[in-house]
């Protein structure tokens, strides 16, 4: 279940999506090297309600649209493997960024050179989805709970990345009926000649996941599980905890399929790990994610639910510290490459108070419930 690049709306909901090869060498045998263009068109507008922060609401543009150029070629002296690589531009404006943008320059999404081999299967380094946030982001947190279940919470150090770069990652072929898994490693956000951390060498993380998949006249079903273990993390927050360092250490389980009805499912469980020595302070939080899908004709519906359900420090719970989120979605697919969807999202976001044991500084927003629609074409 591995994929060149994060997964979209479109991109996900269309298997099928196509786009143009163009070999730029052509050989007898067929194209020795082949690049292709490809993209993302997308446009949503949103109205947010805040509970509180009455000044944030309104009518939002979120411009997700982007650019990625990726190629393969066969080396002379390399028959046996094919060689990989991709440039992957970020959003045009991520999150609502306002007028100065997103961070949309080339190389911000995945970016990387590689190699795949028959028995082998596909090695690459530079900037990737680490394998236990390509299960977080794609299905557990479509539609419209990231939040909540994907950045929200209030443990402390980094749980786990997004893409990272200075990784290596390998995914496995099937090694053996329906079973895949995807390894990797690679340097932490505080990395060496990135930051003034005093512990930039040693701020590492390691991770992996593994995947069962069946599939039969019924539908199809996989069963994942991962891990990702981040070291010496900076704590960059005005509080007590500033300058201090982290150790955490992410689990994620669960299943995700589908039905030849046309109901599909998924159901995920993460349990956070956070440790800081300075402290002998040990945190937890634990989150799910669940969600089904029914779709009829050219239709899909969708509802999901996602929550944190506390965060706990040497086994007490601290309160103010739940959220949860749930969302409806309507998908239209008015082509083999594109959609139009309309959502709703109830986002109850409960904020840890400033004052409370340091943890100022926390990541948490106001309350706000989210009506948007929106249109994506895949090329």
């Amino acid at each position: 279940m591995s994929q060149f690049f994060k997964r979209t709306l479109l991109g996900a909901a269309i298997a099928t999506a196509a786009f143009a090869t163009v070999p730029a060498q052509a050989s007898d045998s067929g194209a020795k090297y082949e690049h292709s263009i490809y993209g993302l068109i997308a446009m949503q507008v949103a109205h947010r309600d805040y509970d509180h922060e009455k000044n944030n609401e309104g009518v939002q543009f979120n411009n997700e649209s982007r650019l990625g150029w990726r190629g393969t070629a066969q080396f002379d002296q390399m028959q046996d493997w094919t060689f990989l690589w991709q440039i992957e531009s970020g959003y045009v404006d991520e999150s609502f960024a306002g007028e100065n943008g997103g961070n949309g320059y080339l190389g911000r999404r995945d970016t990387f050179v590689g190699f795949e081999h028959d028995s082998i299967g596909k090695i690459r380094l530079g900037r990737v989805l680490t394998p236990i946030y390509e299960l977080i982001d794609w299905p557990a947190t479509n539609p419209g709970m990231g939040n909540v279940w994907d950045w929200g919470g209030n443990i402390g150090g980094n749980n786990f990345n997004d893409r990272q770069s200075d990784t290596i990652r390998w995914d496995t072929n099937e090694l053996w009926s329906g079973f895949t898994m995807d390894i990797a490693a690679g340097a932490g956000e505080d990395r060496a000649g990135a930051t003034d951390s005093s512990k930039a060498s040693s701020n590492y993380w390691h991770g992996m996941a593994a995947h069962q998949q069946v599939k039969g006249d019924w539908g199809w079903a996989q069963f994942d599980l991962a891990y990702e273990m981040n070291y010496d993390t900076l704590d960059k927050t005005e509080g007590k905890f500033e300058g201090t360092f982290w150790n955490n250490q992410t689990y994620l389980m669960g299943a995700q399929g589908g039905f030849s009805n046309g109901l599909g499912y998924f159901a995920y469980y993460r349990i956070a790990k956070a440790d800081n020595n300075t402290f002998n302070q040990d945190e937890r939080e634990d989150s799910y994610s669940v969600g089904l899908t029914y779709t009829f004709d050219k239709w899909q519906a969708k509802i999901a639910r996602a929550e944190n359900l506390g965060l706990d420090v040497n086994g007490k719970e601290i309160a103010n510290t739940k959220d949860n989120v749930t969302s409806v979605q309507m998908m239209y697919f008015v082509d083999t490459n594109a959609v139009l969807y309309a959502r709703y999202a109830m986002n109850d976001l409960d904020r840890v108070n400033a004052d409370d044991k340091g943890y100022e500084g926390r990541w948490k927003s106001d309350s706000f419930n989210e009506a948007s629609v929106g249109v994506e074409y895949w090329f």
